[in-house]
């Protein structure tokens, strides 16, 4: 799969505090629109403690469903969606220099079957892994998949101790998330 799309323009909409007693701290909240599929699409960059940024993306259309994260719009424009989320990366890099980012591929809800998809290893981690290893080199961060939870982080190597700081961001997103699965 080529990669080489152009993405669009992120809009900053507001900063939301997270005002209960997780790890979140806030919410960065941008918007975007692909002429492509005629829809708005909403990013977040929730920052937690440890200087990490959970990038998350949705549908604007698909707001008010639990499985906004899992649904397929299916109208293409795939390539320019997800550049455009990686996107926010440089941008936050300005505040946040030394932030590290992560995510994790929501399963996918087939429409027909109403069934979401396994957790582990599943289709949205396999396609995010493939184009952030591609799109974002090593001389800022270390890559660390965790494909048991669909999970990725881009460690920044401006972290001193990179295994301490690997296993305090595993140790902080369990106890803020029920929904990680036990990290190794």
């Amino acid at each position: 799969m080529n990669f080489d799309y152009p993405g669009y323009p992120l809009t900053f909409v507001q900063k939301m505090p997270c005002n209960d007693d997780t790890a979140h701290q806030f919410t960065l909240i941008y918007t975007f629109f692909s002429p492509v599929t005629k829809y708005k699409y909403v990013l977040s960059a929730d920052y937690h403690e440890e200087d990490v940024f959970a990038i998350k993306f949705y549908c604007k259309k698909d707001k008010h469903s639990k499985y906004k994260y899992s649904k397929i719009v299916n109208k293409g424009d795939l390539g320019n969606i997800l550049l455009t989320c990686l996107s926010v990366i440089p941008l936050l890099l300005i505040q946040y220099p030394t932030a590290s980012f992560t995510f994790i591929g929501s399963p996918t809800l087939d429409p027909k079957s109403k069934k979401l998809e396994p957790p582990v290893n599943n289709q949205r981690f396999r396609i995010y892994a493939s184009i952030v290893a591609k799109r974002i080199g090593a001389f800022t961060f270390s890559h660390k998949e965790y494909p048991h939870i669909s999970g990725y982080l881009l460690l920044n190597n401006k972290s001193e101790d990179h295994e301490k700081k690997e296993a305090t961001i595993k140790a902080m997103f369990q106890n803020t998330y029920d929904n990680v699965l036990d990290l190794p």
